[in-house]
């Protein structure tokens, strides 16, 4: 498959005509994005590619860096200064985005398994259909099915070119996906990818005679991905756990500790060292636990917090067996007690669904899937062990999946008029540094903010809520202590256990996951932590320069409507909102966010390039 892109530079003079040059950049962009993740692409009600699926060819490694660097080129041409505030702004953001993919290229054999019980094509099934429900869709949706033994082959053979390379999993980030895996061998007809063949099917105005055909056709195409499906299992059992690093940490692998502080600025967009977000760490966890024992203390209990979680973890009164009540308690929480109170705190506050529902996967505690133009939002709880859900961790979670967190940020990114790549990221973690990023400490650092804000809002309705928000705050910071831990400081799996024990009121399944968690996808659990105190160290800022002045729904929106950016980035934004707050309140001319002070300036345009990327899929 052939994608060109085709970009015509004039040399224009006026900022309008640059701002549209920038634009075209941007949506080729785009458009690449696409090509290059069909499936995402389907998600997100783009049809054109929705009989590919996405390749894992080894090959297609070299050719995305090349597609980057060739958008990295188009932009250089284009002068930041001659564009409109708002284009700058986005120009920056663009250009961080794709100069952080392309510095992660020198990771690019450090991430070649892209199956692990986190993620992978078992979990997030290659084949999506379109919802429009046309022939066409029913037709593109067997395509993919056929095109999965394909796709299984050049995901083994990415994998044994990481045992080649000897830069595979620990153990522990594979193991589960064999049995993950076996839940999706049912019969053909039990198995969820004949659901659209049962359901939506049914539904169309597909003549009858064409759906005794596609149905046939169906089947046979759900045949050969179970197999597939079988092939990887068998791959997964008797070859690669065969060769997993028997180290937990990738400081174990050559230049692992290079490999890990990439990882860690990836992931918080900050340049710091693992030393530094260990030592945060520690001072973050003596905090919140000075700010527990200040609850214990009012409940006059004499034991320490460890003990206090014990005491309380068996308790009738946090403690719901029932999965689908526990659903039922979240959604009354979301819709009756967090959304009342947020135009107190926000502003055009968008108007985007989302849904309540079960976790289709045991992975972690929460999650959110993000709303598209054609899907709503999800909020996803874990209930593979409701009885590792007390009743008093719900609001923390719900504030930072939902409302205000993930959900609403979220929303606000995709009603901003921003570019697409930045209002429809697309998740992945197996990759990285190696991938384009998603902003990961402006996301979760938001999430972990929004858990915090909370509190300012009145809506822990307890002393036992508000532990809750303190013992999820609690793991967030001993991540910071846990991942550099492990990854940079040797720790076993055994003593990051522990150390969550002592700290957090969670159970022994739950903490075996997230420990799982951190080895698998290493920094990544750091970014929380590192974005919240980035968000409210410029609030605070905010308030001291600008007392009076400052006004809490407006701080929000310089956050949330500017979209997904680095946390350098965010700085400078909040920087200018401060000058131009105070200008505007003194009667002068507001001061750019883009100074002089700020990135270099670039090459003028010049008359026609044109960039050609092949893509094999």
């Amino acid at each position: 498959m052939w994608m060109f892109v085709c970009v015509l530079c004039g040399a224009f003079i006026s900022a309008e005509a640059d701002d549209v040059t920038f634009d075209l950049v941007l949506r080729h962009f785009w458009d690449f994005r696409m090509q290059y993740s069909p499936e995402f692409s389907t998600y997100q009600g783009v049809y054109k590619y929705n009989d590919a699926t996405q390749s894992m060819n080894l090959s297609v490694i070299e050719r995305k860096k090349e597609a980057v660097e060739s958008f990295l080129s188009m932009v250089e041409l284009i002068n930041k200064d001659e564009l409109s505030k708002a284009k700058q702004m986005e120009y920056v953001i663009f250009k961080d985005y794709i100069t952080t993919f392309l510095d992660g290229y020198k990771w690019a054999t450090y991430v070649l398994s892209p199956v692990n019980f986190l993620e992978g094509i078992h979990l997030y099934f290659p084949v999506e259909k379109a919802e429009t429900n046309t022939r066409g869709d029913f037709e593109n949706y067997i395509v993919r099915m056929f095109n999965m033994p394909k796709l299984v082959d050049e995901v083994i053979s990415r994998m044994n070119e990481a045992i080649r390379l000897n830069l595979t999993y620990h153990k522990v980030s594979i193991a589960a996906v064999p049995d993950q895996i076996q839940e999706l061998l049912v019969g053909v007809d039990e198995s969820n990818f004949y659901i659209p063949f049962n359901k939506s099917l049914e539904k169309s105005l597909i003549p009858e005679k064409v759906r005794l055909s596609l149905r046939r056709r169906g089947r046979e195409g759900i045949a050969g991905v179970l197999d597939s499906y079988r092939r990887l299992k068998d791959y997964i059992e008797n070859t690669y756990l065969h060769h997993t690093r028997p180290q937990t940490s990738v400081k174990s692998l050559r230049n692992g500790v290079d490999y890990y502080r990439a990882c860690l600025k990836w992931h918080t967009s900050l340049d710091v060292s693992p030393e530094y977000v260990h030592n945060l760490g520690l001072q973050e966890v003596n905090r919140i636990y000075g700010n527990m024992q200040k609850v214990l203390n009012r409940f006059s209990f004499m034991g320490s917090v460890k003990d206090f979680f014990d005491s309380i973890k068996n308790d009738a009164r946090f403690i719901i067996d029932d999965a689908d009540e526990i659903v039922e308690e979240y959604t009354d929480l979301v819709n009756n007690r967090i959304r009342p109170i947020l135009p107190k705190y926000f502003t055009n506050i968008p108007n985007v669904m989302m849904t309540v529902e079960k976790s289709p996967n045991d992975g972690t505690g929460g999650s959110y899937a993000l709303a598209s133009e054609v899907n709503p939002g999800k909020f996803l709880i874990n209930l593979y062990r409701p009885r590792e859900n007390p009743t008093f961790d719900y609001m923390a979670l719900s504030l930072h999946e939902a409302y205000p967190g993930h959900h609403m940020q979220h929303s606000y990114t995709m009603k901003a008029d921003l570019a697409k790549y930045r209002r429809f990221p697309e998740y992945s973690f197996y990759d990285v540094p190696f991938t384009l990023p998603f902003f990961s400490a402006y996301v979760e650092g938001w999430g972990l903010y929004s858990e915090y804000l909370g509190e300012e809002m009145g809506l822990y309705a307890d002393d036992y809520e508000l532990m809750g928000r303190y013992s999820g705050e609690m793991m967030r910071a001993s991540r910071l202590v846990i991942d550099t831990g492990i990854h940079h400081f040797d720790w076993t799996k055994e003593k990051a256990m522990d150390y969550m024990f002592n700290y957090t009121a969670y159970g022994p399944g739950f903490v075996e996951i997230e420990i799982n968690r951190y080895i698998t996808w290493p920094g990544q659990a750091c970014a929380y932590k590192m974005g919240e105190i980035k968000i409210r160290e410029l609030r605070r800022k905010s308030e001291k320069e600008l007392g009076e002045m400052f006004d809490i729904k407006k701080f929000h929106s310089v956050i949330l409507e500017h979209g997904p950016m680095s946390m350098n980035i965010l700085e400078t934004l909040v920087d200018g909102w401060i000058e131009e707050t105070k200008a505007a309140h003194n009667g002068a001319t507001a001061v750019s966010w883009s100074t002089e002070t700020q990135l270099p300036l670039f090459l003028v345009l010049i008359s026609a390039v044109t960039y050609c990327v092949r893509v094999d899929h």
